[in-house]
């Protein structure tokens, strides 16, 4: 009986520590070898080079008045085009300027607020709804003669987490105003603290416009504390950005929506001695990456020069099957598509 070739997580071990010539556990632990490959599996392999197999459609349902999604970018590693809302191709962007050139934010401002210099708690609403979340300010003077600052933190959570149409309201203080998320450590030669976090002082919803504050100080008596916001018009989505971890959709939804677009994902780490990579084909290129990396925390670096030549034949052939599958696809200009659809190369052709 011949015996078949061997991918898994096991070959890939043996095949470790005849390249470290690590050949007991006293040498080099089981344990250690895994974190080796695992690294490199799920971290370097995959940032280094893009391939089909770790393509995805990443999918996105909106909810109603949410326009802001947070991104799990572990698992995620970048969006790129195409893009579809509801099957219909949209806009796609990671620049701000372009965005938000196109999808400009216009405030409104509103004094809801008259100081008395001893009321400290107010509830009001304001007409012009819904509005846009982390585009609320709030400002006046306290009857101690501080400023009063305020925004809103958008009432998302992290990737995950919570998405609602309510939001936190947030008292600045003096060390934060130029920086709502302020650098920790602190870069500033002179300052020893990070500064202090700003703080909850009330909500503010979204869809009804409805505010409940409480100053820890009461605004100034004959003052009137004013708040901006920024209306929009709900609406079926066909723009996209994807930055700083987080997507933004415009038009913001008026209702649930398919989103589609292309992300390459991480490798799922290897956990069990028969695991295989995504592709088996893959084995020994992960067994020379893991390698490298176990001789370079030795300071072996003859060795590791040893593995270069191997290595990089193994990536070639890592690279030969994505440029099999690439043969005969056109790249993409401006002249290589001249159907667009439905649509005729617009979404707002499409949508009311």
């Amino acid at each position: 009986m011949v015996i078949p070739a061997d991918s898994t997580l096991a070959a890939i071990r043996q095949k470790v520590r005849r390249l470290t010539a690590s050949s007991s556990e006293s040498t080099l632990t089981t344990a250690a070898i895994d974190q080796y490959i695992n690294t490199f599996y799920s971290q370097d392999f995959p940032y280094a080079i893009k391939l089909d197999q770790t393509r995805q459609i990443y999918t996105l349902f909106t909810s109603p008045f949410v326009d802001r999604y947070p991104v799990d970018v572990n698992n995620n590693q970048g969006f790129r085009d195409p893009i579809y809302f509801e099957g219909v191709k949209g806009y796609f962007f990671k620049d701000r300027n372009s965005f938000f050139n196109m999808w400009p934010r216009w405030p409104t401002k509103f004094q809801p607020i008259a100081g008395d210099g001893t009321t400290t708690s107010f509830s009001f609403s304001i007409s012009t709804v819904p509005i846009l979340s982390m585009m609320v300010v709030m400002g006046g003077v306290a009857a101690d003669g501080s400023i009063i600052r305020v925004v809103d933190d958008g009432g998302i959570l992290a990737p995950g987490g919570n998405i609602t149409t309510t939001g936190n309201l947030l008292l600045l203080n003096s060390d934060n105003v130029g920086d709502f998320n302020p650098a920790i450590p602190p870069t500033s030669p002179v300052q020893t603290v990070a500064p202090a976090p700003p703080f909850n002082i009330g909500t503010v919803n979204y869809v009804t416009g409805a505010f409940n504050v409480v100053f820890p100080v009461a605004p100034a008596a004959g003052t009137l504390i004013t708040v901006w916001v920024t209306q929009y018009s709900a609406g079926r989505p066909y723009s996209l950005l994807f930055w700083n971890n987080e997507i933004t959709i415009r038009p913001v939804p008026d209702n649930v929506y398919k989103v589609e677009l292309e992300s390459y994902m991480t490798p799922m780490q290897l956990l069990s001695v028969s695991q295989n990579p995504l592709l088996i084909q893959w084995w020994q290129y992960i067994a020379l990456g893991a390698s490298r990396l176990v001789l370079e925390d030795r300071q072996d670096m003859e060795g590791y020069e040893n593995l270069t030549r191997m290595f990089e034949r193994q990536e070639g052939l890592v690279l030969e099957r994505q440029g099999v599958e690439e043969i005969g696809q056109r790249n993409t200009t401006i002249f290589s598509q001249t159907i667009q659809g439905q649509n005729f190369g617009s979404p707002q052709g499409w949508y009311p």
